[in-house]
């Protein structure tokens, strides 16, 4: 499904924000950018969200699997998947040991996938956020079992700061 934001794989680990803003930004107007390192693995990836749908497919057509100007390798890029298409499969549905993890269309309905912790990944609203929030979960997440409770409270506090409750969406 065409988007203004894509994702870009395979990118070198020492990638940092404003590199991937400048890189594709030669290929059209970069109105946001994120990039996160390599779990366990050596490169990184990121996000770029353009102003239009047209500069994004045109990335994502004439770019992936190129090697982009200011880069040494190619990349690979596609249009950043929706929570609903990731395709997760069973084993997130009713609530078990935390109540219903998606029972009902109310504030924190799940969606209907399981979650031993009560919400799931549903989480409030619907459980769709902005690729900015998802990626400042997923990496709350992470700090979290790497142990890192500096940078999860961190994270925690900004989070909550935009109204999302990280503990009760994830």
């Amino acid at each position: 499904m065409a988007d203004t934001n894509i994702f870009i794989s395979d990118l070198p680990a020492e990638m940092d924000e404003e590199s991937l803003k400048t890189i594709f930004g030669a290929y059209g107007t970069v109105t946001w950018g994120k990039v996160f390192q390599g779990k366990g693995k050596p490169g990184s990836s990121g996000i770029v969200e353009f102003a239009s749908i047209e500069e994004a497919s045109w990335v994502v057509e004439n770019v992936s699997g190129n090697i982009p100007e200011g880069l040494s390798m190619p990349v690979t890029i596609t249009f950043k998947k929706a929570k609903a298409d990731k395709g997760k499969g069973f084993g997130k549905g009713f609530g078990g040991f935390g109540g219903f993890g998606g029972f009902g269309g109310g504030k924190f309905g799940g969606g209907g996938r399981f979650s031993p912790y009560g919400c799931g990944k549903g989480g409030a609203k619907g459980g769709s956020f902005d690729a900015e929030t998802e990626g400042m979960l997923d990496q709350w997440v992470q700090a979290k079992r790497s142990r890192d409770f500096a940078t999860a409270d961190s994270l925690r506090a900004v989070l909550r700061a935009q109204g999302i409750d990280p503990d009760k969406v994830r």
